[in-house]
């Protein structure tokens, strides 16, 4: 006879799966985890793991999400781009996601921002390259903050829950 799951084993397990999700694009990951932890927490009462564990976790989650959101801004930014070319390769970057996998995401959110700088009058393709590294950097650089956060967690919940 198998037991039945309880809360905190169903709360780690899709604590583990939002953290794994970092590294797909569109997946709110840090809210779905401070989803999850405050789902545990009406479900298994505030008392445990405490109101301050739980609360700690959820902002750690949602700060996830933040740097997810301005990292990409971020990035482009700092490799020079302007904000229209950086918001145009993020659009045709998730555009591209569907029909050709991270492959698209790549050639998407860098193939704007190093083509725009070639159309100046004086095009140099160095600092096109540089630009473009930075806007496909950003998003993979991103992700490992998200999961790396995520990852924390989730062995902080298990540890309170357990």
């Amino acid at each position: 006879s198998r037991m039945p799951v309880s809360a905190a084993e169903l709360a780690v397990v899709l604590l583990v799966v939002w953290t794994v999700s970092s590294f797909v694009p569109l997946v709110p990951s840090g809210v779905l985890a401070a989803l999850t932890v405050v789902g545990y927490a009406s479900v298994a009462g505030a008392s445990e793991p405490g109101l301050a564990v739980l609360s700690a976790l959820v902002v750690v989650s949602l700060l996830a999400s933040a740097a997810e959101l301005l990292s990409g801004i971020v990035s482009g930014r700092a490799g020079g781009a302007s904000t229209r070319t950086v918001v145009v390769g993020t659009l045709v970057g998730l555009a591209l996601l569907f029909p050709m996998g991270p492959v698209g995401l790549v050639v998407g959110l860098g193939g704007p921002v190093f083509l725009a700088p070639m159309r100046e009058a004086d095009p140099e393709p160095r600092v096109a390259g540089r630009r473009a590294a930075y806007a496909v950097v950003g998003p993979l650089a991103r992700s490992v903050v998200q999961a790396v956060l995520l990852a924390g967690v989730t062995v902080a919940f298990a540890l309170a829950v357990w």
